[in-house]
Parts: C-alpha cells; structure tokens; sequence
C-alpha cells in the first residue's frame, strides 16, 4: 500500500468490487495514517467537516485538511462529481444554509454525517439521528461505503412496513422512500373528525409525501405508501426481469443515472429518458388506462393522462363542494387557492400564505396520491400499474363526491388475466407474503413455476406473485423472447402427458388438482369428503379421457381429447401475439376465428357448428353452448341436492358446498348457510363423484369450449348415477 507522507490523517476509501460495480457488498476500506498526526489534526472517516467537489485535480474535503489527494485513489469518483449526491448547491443540501445546520429530523437523507448517525456507523444507536448535521454536507464516499452501511439490509418505511433481506439496495431505500404513508393520511382525517368525506374542515391539512418516494413506489401494495382505499386490491411489489430488480440494477450506484444501455437490450432503442417513457410492453396493448383512444403510447404517457384526469377532477370538485384550487409542483404548499378560478396557480397565487386550506377527506386523499407521482418522476419505471391504481381509484372516489360527475367511463384500473396483480391469484397470501409450496408451482411467478420444472415439488416462495413475469414463460429476453420447453405436464392423479407445442407449458398448472384416480383413493381409504378440481383446469378438459381429470364412471366410455379443424394447441385458439399477451379469443377473433366462426358474429360464446342438439333438455337448440353446460350442471346440483337432502352451493365461498339451514331446498346457498363451520360434511362416495364433475364445470368456464363432449358426458353421467335417470338431458 502506497504511504502518504502527511502530518494528517488521510482516509482513502478504495472500492474494490470484485464483480460488477453494482455489487456494493463487497468491499475492501483501506485507511491510510501518520502515526505522528494528532487525532483531531483533518478529515477521518467520521470527520463532521462537509466533503464538497474540488477540482478534477484533486479531492481535498477542506481548505486545512493538508495536501490533497489525487481523484485518481478514489474510484468512481468523476462518476459521482456529476451527481445529485454530490451536488452541494442543490435544495437538498443547501436548504439550512441560513440556520447553518440540517436538523435531526432532516439530516439523515441530507447529510453523509445524518446518514451514518442514523444507521448507527457513528458508534450512535442505529435508527435514530441524535444530532444535528453541518449544512452542505454531500452524501460522501463514506455515507454508503461503511462498516455499518455495508450491514444494513432492513428498511422501515413510513407505514411502519419492515422489508428485509435487502442487501445494498437497503441503503438507497433508507432515504428514497418518502415519509409519509396512507396510514398517515388516516390519522389525520380522523384526528379531525369529520362527519363525512365531503365536509370541508379547516382541521384537515395537505399530507406531503415529500421527495423521490422511490421505494414507496417500487414496494407498493408492500410499502402502502400510496393512499390505498379500503375497498380496493393493489398491486405488490413491481418485479423485473432478473438482474434488473434492485435500485442498483437499473440505476449505476455512483452517478444515479438510470442505465439506459442495459434497457436497450430489450426495449430497442432507448437511451435517454424521453426513449424510457415511450416503453409499452405488448401485454398492456389491449388496455388503454387513461382512456384517449391511444394503446400504443408509451406507459408514463397513460399514466400522465391518468394524472391530468384526476386533477381536473380534483378541480371542478373544489369548485362545486369546497372551493377552486390549483397545483403547482414547484412551489410550496403545492395546492393553492385559486382565487380568479382560471384553473391554474398565477406567480401571484403561488404563495404559502394562499395555500388551499378548504380540505375535505376526498380531497386530501386525492391529493396526497397525485404528489406521490409528481414527486416520483420515475414512477412509470418504478411501479406504473400501482400508480395507476392510485390514481384510477383517487379520481373515481373524488367524482364520487361531485353532484354532476365527470365523465370517467373510458379509463381502466388494471390489467387482466396472468397480469393481473390485484386478483386472488395473486393476492390470496398477502397476509403471510409467502407463496406455499403447494400453491408455489402456480402462484409463486417465476421462482415458484421454475423450481417445480426442476424438481417436481414445490417450495415456499417468499414473496407473493404480481401476476406472471416475463421470466416465468421465457428464457431469454432483448430482440427474441425465446418459450421456455416444457416436455410434459403433471395431471393430478399421476398421469403424465407428453403435449405437442407449448401446451405443456401453459397446462402445468391449467391441469386441475384433483381427478379420478384421487377420487377412487380417498374413497378407498374411507375419508369421505369433497375434493376440489381447482380452478381453469382448461388442460386438463381438454385432453377429455386420456387425462382422467374427470371423474370417469365405470362401463362408460369418454371422448378423448379435444378434435378441433382449427387447431388443437392452447395457442391455437388463446393466441398470444395476436391477444398482446392476454390470451383472450375476443382479441384474437379476427386473425383466429372469423373464417370458420363467422356466424357467431364475433362472439365466441355463440358458435355452434358440431353441436346442434338440446342437450340440457330446456328445448332450445340456440343458446350457446356454454349455456348447454350450465343447464346440464343445474340439473347434476338439483340432483345432488335430491340424493343428499340438505345441501346448498356457493360459487365464491370455500368449501362450495354447505348445508341448507335454512329449511330451504334451493340450489344455492344464502350467506347464513355458506359459513365454514356450516359446511356440507356427509359425503357418499356417489356425491364425492357427482360434486367433483359438477365443479369442473362450474370452476372450468370454458370447458364448452376445450371439450364439449367430455364435460357434457361427465354430467350427464353424473345425474344418472345420482336419480337414475338422465332428467331429459342428452349425452353427446
């Protein structure tokens, strides 16, 4: 090591990163004395001297400090100079220049010495800061490249959420998270006492998340940093594709600036953030959010026109039930009075003593969400579907609230099927957030559906799903997005298919749960009780007989899998280029159904081509045959109900299948009768099968559709079992 010939201690921090420049973890602090220099002589690494930017010669932290040090010993350090970290100038570090020194309640984001008080590097208690820090002091070398920074991996946000686990992304999210939540936005409605959402109290008070809530955004549904309403499901945390889902894998952790070369490897094209905010995966082409008719603008674009829908809102309700207001995000208090009602803040209204005062709940709800965005300018790139859930749902509670409502009916929440993150699919382990092992092959996104590949069990994940990611059906990413190869899929009871196609990989977890070999155990072992198909088992209806998903009656044969000239695959009908991604038929009716179907008129659910006949026996040959199927199970449940006497159904309610308290005998339950501890539990081995085959076709929407003649079969056979007789049903 290279000795410096100075009378004063000099600290040189050299970052040896032993893999990429991204992995903070792993580094090597060098300090470098003279032994005959006092203690107190310059800057060490605990100095409560402010570390400004010098020249490109030298790297001196003050004018007494001694002989400077070449930048050349500091890596990285030409990167951090053009940084807003280093940026002594900047609001951030020069806000207390006239008190001359940043209070503890500030100076932990915006001093290094707040910082390293805060996480305890100063020998202090860690998650407090217990003095005051100097003004202009930078976040240094040292802020982050610290023994006790090195060690944080655990960040309490604002709601009181603890997230752990984190690794060197924990030292941005201790300061880029915000400092407020919806829980704060709570406690102050209620501390005012309002007697309702609309009543305008100067008690009431605009609740500022403050500056660059990254975290807040990124963690979402996690954090609750947004103001989430109470009846509304939100998104989790935004998810990537691997090596980008750390603040450090998006952004180089020295100059802050977003790594737009690593962006171009998949969205061609972009290298600036003007290139960033026109990115619009294909599976959001079939939602346009902000409702202008555009599904091809980039996303921050939808989210902008979200944000414009929700302030004109915000807007013509003070004007009707509080009084006019404006916004403007450079100024403070940001919402002002507007008091020529032009609908915009003039220099002259921009004033903390004009500041909006007439607040009502609705209000301060919506506002605190609209500066979460304005004050996150990364939001589109950090959780876009979360934002739009804030601010989708802050504009309808607003309108709400108005007399004349403005006209919202184009804009959407959300997005549908496997992206969609606010669905039970992905919501239901929430409360835990961890996947269990037996719901992980599906459940778990990516990490849960590759481990069951590899292994053929499943493990618990950690974190709960956001919908599918990229990574959960493909392997590779940038101008191909290669399918991940699937040889065969699993069926429940032990049977093995080997598919043609993708259908492997769609069909590992489309297969259902439970079948006929399960069925045929449980009764032989005498444990008489209803097992559950599961949900959309669309592989396993579709491969009829040779999948046994169905419960097969003896002496009676069973169509096989599904014969159909258009193609026989998954994607044959669920198409996913010609769907962007959603799998619906509707979006893919043009390029996929039209030329055989074209007497359906574009309406999936009406064809008819193959099946003529009445085969539910209600006389009528042009009902669709969806509701063929429906009819038919109406009439396996009546039988179900006659054979075990009292007994009722519930679509939505687990275990489905309860008893009728209420003396009634009708098929389905009333929320007296669908209770847990009410549930149906004197199973025969003729209801376990009946009820098994009626579920498929209640849990399997489109089982007209993937098999006809199978599903039809299963429940006319079913009946027949139960009251010996078809009760004028006609089996296929």
């Amino acid at each position: 090591m290279m000795k410096l010939s100075a009378k004063r201690w000099v600290c040189v921090l050299c970052t040896v990163l032993l893999s990429s420049c991204a992995d903070l973890e792993k580094e090597i602090v060098y300090i470098v004395v003279d032994a005959a220099a006092p203690p107190d002589a310059g800057w060490s690494g605990a100095t409560d001297a402010p570390l400004g930017v010098q020249t490109d010669a030298e790297l001196s932290p003050r004018d007494d400090a001694g002989p400077s040090l070449p930048t050349s010993f500091v890596p990285y350090f030409e990167k951090w100079k053009g940084s807003v970290h280093a940026n002594a100038s900047a609001e951030a570090f020069s806000h207390w220049n006239t008190d001359g020194k940043v209070p503890t309640t500030c100076a932990k984001c915006h001093s290094s010495e707040g910082f390293s008080d805060f996480i305890g590097a100063d020998g202090t208690a860690v998650g407090t800061v217990e003095k005051d820090a100097p003004v202009q002091s930078v976040i240094r070398c040292e802020t982050c490249h610290s023994e006790g920074a090195a060690k944080l991996s655990t960040v309490t946000l604002p709601s009181g959420v603890v997230v752990d686990g984190l690794g060197p992304e924990a030292r941005c999210m201790t300061c880029h998270q915000g400092r407020a939540s919806g829980a704060t936005v709570d406690e102050g409605i209620k501390a005012a006492m309002v007697a309702s959402p609309d009543e305008v109290s100067d008690k009431l008070r605009f609740t500022n998340i403050h500056y660059y809530p990254a975290a807040a955004t990124l963690y979402a549904g996690v954090a609750k940093g947004g103001y989430q309403y109470a009846d509304r499901v939100y998104d989790t945390r935004f998810r990537h594709v691997e090596g980008f889902n750390t603040c450090t894998g998006c952004h180089d952790p020295h100059s802050t600036k977003p790594r737009f070369d690593a962006c171009a490897t998949c969205h061609q094209g972009v290298s600036d953030v003007e290139g960033a905010q026109k990115i619009r995966m294909i599976s959001s082409f079939s939602r346009d959010y902000d409702g202008d008719g555009n599904r091809s603008e980039g996303i921050y674009f939808e989210l902008s026109g979200l944000m414009d829908k929700l302030l004109a809102v915000m807007v013509r309700y003070g004007a009707e039930r509080a009084a006019p207001l404006c916004y403007n995000g450079d100024s403070y208090p940001y919402w002002f009075s507007d008091t020529n009602n032009n609908g915009q803040c003039d220099p002259d209204e921009r004033s903390s003593a004009n500041g909006f005062k007439k607040w009502t709940a609705r209000l301060v709800r919506a506002a605190y969400n609209y500066q979460m965005v304005r004050k996150d300018p990364g939001a589109f790139a950090h959780n876009a579907k979360y934002i739009m859930q804030l601010l989708y749902d802050s504009a309808q509670d607003v309108n709400a609230g108005l007399t004349t409502k403005a006209d919202l009916s184009s804009t959407v929440r959300g997005d549908v099927g496997h992206f969609d993150g606010t669905s039970l699919a992905s919501r239901n382990w929430d409360a835990n957030d961890e996947v269990v092992s037996t719901c992980s092959r599906c459940h778990g996104g990516e990490e849960g559906y590759r481990f069951f590949l590899q292994y053929g069990v499943g493990k618990t994940v950690q974190e709960t799903a956001n919908g599918l990611e990229c990574g959960t059906c493909h392997t590779s990413f940038g101008n191909q997005f290669k399918v991940l190869d699937v040889a065969t899929t699993a069926l429940p009871g032990g049977v093995i298919a080997k598919q043609m196609g993708y259908d492997n990989l769609c069909s590992t977890c489309h297969a259902g749960r439970t079948g006929k070999a399960d069925i045929d155990a449980a009764i032989a072992s005498g444990s008489y009780k209803f097992l559950n198909v599961h949900y959309l088992a669309a592989g396993g209806t579709k491969l009829g007989s040779s999948g046994k998903m169905g419960y097969e009656y003896a002496g009676n044969t069973y169509a096989g899998s599904l014969v159909h000239a258009g193609g026989v695959q998954c994607t044959s009908c669920h198409d996913p280029v010609a769907s962007n991604h959603t799998f619906a038929i509707d979006d893919a009716w043009d390029m996929r159904c039209k030329g055989c179907h074209a007497d359906a008129g574009g309406d999936a659910s009406k064809i008819r081509i193959t099946h003529t006949l009445d085969y539910d026996g209600d006389n009528n040959t042009s009902e669709s045959l969806a509701a063929e199927i429906e009819g038919m199970g109406t009439k396996v449940l009546t039988a179900l109900i006659g054979s075990a006497g009292s007994l009722c159904y519930a679509e939505a309610t687990y275990p489905y299948f309860f008893k009728d308290i209420d003396g009634v005998k009708q098929p389905l339950c009333s929320s007296t009768d669908a209770q847990m501890a009410n549930r149906f539990t004197a199973w025969t081995p003729a209801l376990m099968k009946a009820a098994h085959n009626f579920q498929i076709s209640l849990k399997e929407p489109g089982a007209w559709a993937h098999n006809f003649d199978y599903m039809a079969q299963l429940l006319y056979d079913s009946a027949v079992d139960l009251s010996g007789a078809g009760q004028g049903m006609r089996r296929p």
